[in-house]
């Protein structure tokens, strides 16, 4: 709101017009209304149709199995987290692991692994295969 008081200096300034709005004050409305009649309801004959009865079993997708939340990746098991690996080998860049065994730890990604033997390409390009029971840990090591 605007305070209606006058400036405190005088200088030359010229006559300033209160500019007000022009805020509606009334309203109108039509007088006439337009009348609702409502319409005829139309019977439907309805045929008797036979029906057979049909057991089906509905097949139900439960939250759980539409959506399981995926444990984090440290946490997983070892099986775990190759299934993770893998599926996310079609379609999808590649993760960055490090693949660790009793005596040496490979860095690189996860190509394809089988019922035994895993097999990893290198930040080097060597092609490396190593049999799951002698990888003890894997950790996704991101872009450096």
């Amino acid at each position: 709101m605007r305070k209606e008081k006058k400036p405190l200096l005088y200088i030359q300034q010229p006559r300033m017009i209160d500019v007000r709005s022009n805020m509606q004050n009334t309203y109108k409305g039509s007088a006439k209304r337009a009348e609702t009649r409502p319409k005829p309801v139309e019977q439907v004959k309805k045929e008797e149709v036979e029906v057979e009865a049909v057991i089906e079993e509905p097949t139900v997708l439960t939250t759980e199995s539409y959506f399981r939340p995926l444990k984090p990746f440290r946490e997983m098991d070892l099986e775990g987290k190759i299934s993770y690996l893998e599926a996310s080998i079609m379609g999808r860049a590649p993760f960055p692991c490090a693949f660790q065994t009793d005596t040496v730890s490979y860095r690189g990604v996860l190509r394809s692994s089988d019922t035994n033997t895993l097999t990893i390409k290198t930040f080097q390009g060597e092609d490396v295969v190593l049999e799951k029971r002698t990888v003890k840990n894997i950790q996704i090591i991101g872009l450096k």
